[in-house]
């Protein structure tokens, strides 16, 4: 559900450019060496992905109670046509829980932009909101036991469908906290795009303040509705990325 194109198009080509070098994943992570080294937390992996992951009734319903996500997301989040919320979870293993995490993210209906992103950490059989991104566009998975977070980028006349853009970060778990591990800009207007690493900051991010959830689906039955389409920032900024001001 979520926008792949222009960030799968953009990957595959840097990742042409770096074959030579690291080689290519599924996912772009040729700024991983840079940063801080984390301390390993992680429990031996799970293979079994919870049923929450794969139904999303459910999933609107647990951000739905979590009061650390904002008001605006958690109202803005209805049914696209045929009754399917826009929203994805991938499990894995981030951190030090009882279980599986979930990676979760929510996007618009018509295209599949990120809007917000989540990890939620299940402690005692309840989830807890341990990551949050709010700033689209966004997307977050789950690439070798580390979160990686890619904002696309956008100029004042960009289109939607053609960033100026994308920043990729890498975040490890740490005790109790994420850190920032690699951070990456990738310059879509030059002709052989290539990541450039940036600075990472060594500081954990804070927690999201929120009681741990119950992830019991209910019966929902709300209204299908679109959410709305996303918009380049109309000032002569790009779009922000977490711990940066405008590029």
């Amino acid at each position: 559900m979520r926008r792949i194109t222009p960030i799968a198009a953009a990957l595959a080509l840097v990742c042409v450019c770096w074959l030579s070098v690291a080689g290519c994943g599924t996912r772009v992570t040729g700024a991983r060496r840079e940063g801080p080294a984390a301390t390993a937390t992680v429990k031996a992996p799970s293979t079994k992905a919870p049923a929450i992951a794969s139904n999303t009734v459910a999933l609107a319903h647990l951000v739905g109670r979590d009061t650390s996500v904002s008001a605006d997301v958690r109202a803005d989040l209805s049914p696209c046509l045929g009754g399917q919320y826009p929203m994805d979870a991938e499990a894995g293993n981030l951190t030090s829980g009882d279980g599986p995490d979930l990676v979760v993210n929510i996007t618009t209906c018509a295209d599949g932009t990120g809007l917000a992103a989540y990890v939620y950490r299940m402690i005692g059989g309840k989830y807890e909101n341990v990551f949050s991104d709010d700033r689209p566009p966004v997307t977050a998975s789950v690439d070798g036991g580390r979160l990686e977070v890619i904002h696309e980028v956008y100029r004042s006349d960009d289109l939607p469908s053609n960033p100026t853009g994308f920043e990729q970060i890498t975040y490890a778990w740490e005790g109790n906290r994420f850190i920032e591990v690699a951070r990456s800009f990738s310059d879509l207007t030059k002709a052989n795009p290539t990541q450039s690493p940036e600075p990472t900051s060594t500081a954990k991010l804070p927690a999201p303040s929120a009681s741990p959830i119950d992830p019991d689906p209910p019966n929902m039955n709300a209204s299908p509705r679109a959410l709305p389409h996303y918009q380049p920032p109309s000032t002569g900024t790009a779009t922000p990325s977490p711990g940066d001001g405008a590029r």
